[in-house]
């Protein structure tokens, strides 16, 4: 019988620690991306065509900017500002709210050393694209 309740205990016990460990690699993450310029290509496109990079900065008060820039020469092409949040709790999944120009995913993200990478989506359903950006 006291077998069975240390077994109770201990199930318990792992299940706490699976839950706040997601919340802890969410604040790691958050820590470490927060207040830095991160660069990286997304496999995006400007307009002609052209193959562009962004630059993002991600503010502690939930909004940041994305900077982008042509890839070939470097020469600055158009900035957004978004509003991010983590999707729910339990996983690493952000979310980039760009007002009129749509939402964008960045999900599965990780962040060790001077590198942040993960899977970009531009926009729901669209295929997503694996990315590294990397800390300036």
């Amino acid at each position: 019988m006291k077998t069975l309740n240390y077994i109770k205990i201990l199930l318990l016990s792992i299940i706490c620690i699976g839950f706040t460990s997601c919340e802890d690699d969410q604040d790691g993450i958050e820590s470490a991306i927060v207040g830095r310029f991160w660069t990286g290509d997304l496999g995006m496109s400007a307009e002609n065509g052209e193959a562009i990079f962004s630059t993002f900065r991600f503010g502690i008060d939930g909004f940041g900017e994305e900077e982008q820039y042509y890839e070939l020469d470097g020469a600055f092409y158009q900035s957004y500002r978004f509003q991010w949040w983590w999707e729910d709790r339990y996983n690493r999944n952000m979310i980039l709210d760009y007002g009129k120009y749509g939402i964008s995913y960045m999900d599965d993200i990780r962040v060790s050393g001077n590198q942040l990478w993960g899977r970009f989506f531009l926009e729901d359903g669209s295929r997503g694209f694996d990315f590294t950006l990397y800390m300036e």
